[in-house]
């Protein structure tokens, strides 16, 4: 070894300076070399702490990565990035004390420094995890409080841990690793071929590891909850899987191998950010349940009429202009959910859906409602409030099923009679939606409890109303009434 002496270290430049600092950082050093101080402050840091992102979030733009790594660590904005990377570091030296008591005490203005590189959070990131995953396992607790085993360095302790689920969870069916703290999934996971259930949901995982493959014979998986932005190809490899939860996560897409899950019932992919799914989900044969909401989608892949069991489809709070006409090909679907997109209009292969029974279509932007609506005849809630509906087609009159009606916050002046065949229809809201007048027909809505009519421009009421013999409710406030039939007034006093 060469003597390193101050003045030759302030003569280095940057680009030599600070890899030196990152690998040896002497302490000695530090009392006599303030260039050294101020480039672990205003360039070493901050430089670790872009490093440290990228750990965990591989792709994606630099802003990505901060983004996730300060809500993993739940890191203040006001910091900057260097107070940030010591705040990481600080974190992770605090729990591998608490998991390995014997880990080195460190002083936080001299020696702690040294350990500020890459190379050791990479090193704390694994084996912190592999001892948070130990302890879940079985027995797994039990076998670390050991005196000879706890108070091994934490590097030495995860080092045991292959060997030791080689030997001892070989049958393991189950395994719930929810609220844990996991910041990372360490690859012996892979080593559990047996596992049937594993619960992974609110942690603050950013990635698998590509071992997840290996679990051949899991048929459920949670993942909900954590920070996920991407899915490993090897996700495919999980051919028994049955439910898989990806609810609450980061995810921007999907690979196409998710198509492999030949087995799947039950995806959630509620809550990322998803901007289009690949043809491939329509591969998924046995999905009865697809949820896709609070997503940024603007459109549907046409494969996904291939989907010939789906029961369940949540598309709401989405960015959708349209809907492919394919979307009538699904003909076990009871439930679809469109509520809060940008929708214009809909495709009359809509009413194909002959099994559909809730159709929620409230927050778009529709103006007008197919006839094809009336071959839905098994529909039994629909939601078209707050669209821009000026008019119903007379078509609506064949929905005898219909028991929910939801037309708030619409353009409507006046509803056809065929309102009136609706014959199972209990609950029908109309508030805010400019009626000036009510058909009589009406009347002939004999399971009708309640009806509500308030915040419209209605003068009168038609008699008929009298006739409704289950109206328990009727809500007339902020209209311009003046005609009410004295029938009327004897149930209902205004």
């Amino acid at each position: 070894m060469y003597p390193i002496s101050s003045a030759s270290i302030e003569s280095l430049p940057n680009e030599l300076l600070l890899p030196i600092l990152e690998a040896c950082a002497a302490p000695s050093l530090f009392s006599v070399c303030k260039r050294w101080h101020h480039l672990l402050a205003s360039e070493v840091m901050p430089s670790l702490y872009k490093q440290i992102g990228k750990v965990h979030v591989s792709q994606g733009d630099i802003n990505k990565q901060a983004f996730i790594l300060d809500r993993i660590y739940k890191l203040d904005d006001r910091l900057s990035e260097g107070e940030k990377a010591k705040a990481i570091f600080k974190e992770a030296f605090t729990l591998a004390k608490s998991l390995a008591p014997a880990e080195l005490e460190f002083k936080w203005k001299t020696e702690e420094k040294r350990c500020f590189t890459l190379a050791n959070y990479s090193s704390y990131l694994l084996n912190i995890n592999r001892l948070l995953l130990w302890k879940k396992l079985p027995s797994g607790k039990k076998y670390l409080s050991q005196e000879k085993i706890k108070y091994l360095p934490l590097e030495k302790q995860g080092a045991l841990l292959r060997d030791w689920i080689e030997e001892n969870c070989k049958n393991t069916t189950a395994l719930d690793l929810s609220r844990v703290g996991l910041t990372y999934l360490p690859p012996e996971i892979g080593q559990l071929p047996k596992l049937q259930r594993l619960d992974l949901s609110q942690n603050k995982l950013t990635c698998l590891p590509t071992e997840i493959g290996q679990l051949s014979q899991l048929q459920r998986l949670d993942l909900s909850n954590n920070q996920l932005t991407s899915l490993p190809a090897e996700i495919g490899q999980l051919s028994q899987l049955q439910r898989l939860d990806l609810s609450n996560n980061q995810l921007t897409s999907l690979p196409a191998e998710i198509g492999q899950l030949s087995q799947l019932q039950r995806l959630d992919l509620g809550q990322n950010q998803l901007t289009s799914l690949p043809g491939e989900i329509g591969q998924l044969s046995q999905l009865q349940n697809l949820y896709l909401y609070q997503n940024q989608l603007t459109s549907l892949p046409t494969e996904i009429r291939q989907l010939s069991r789906l029961q369940h489809l949540c598309l709401n709070h989405n960015q959708l202009t349209s809907l492919p006409a394919e979307i009538g090909q699904l003909p076990q679907l009871l439930w679809l959910e469109l509520d809060q997109n940008q929708l214009t209009n809909l495709p009359a292969e809509i009413g194909q859906l002959s099994q559909l029974q809730t159709l929620y279509l409230n927050q778009n932007q529709l103006t007008s409602f197919l006839a094809e609506i009336g071959r839905l005849s098994q529909l039994h809630w629909l939601y078209l409030n707050q669209n821009q509906l000026t008019g119903l087609p007379a078509e609506i009159g064949r929905l005898s099923q219909l028991q929910w009606l939801d037309l708030t916050q619409n353009q409507l002046t006046s509803l056809p009679a065929e309102i009136g065949q609706l014959s199972q229809l209990q609950w029908l809201d109309l508030t805010q939606s400019q009626l000036t007048s009510l058909p009589g027909e009406i009347g002939q809505l004999s399971e009708l409890g309640c009806l509500n009519l308030n915040q419209n421009q209605l003068t009168s009421l038609p008699a008929e109303i009298g006739q409704l013999s289950q109206l328990a409710k009727l809500e007339l406030a902020e209209n311009p009434l003046k005609d009410i039939a004295e029938k009327i007034r004897q149930r209902f006093p205004l």
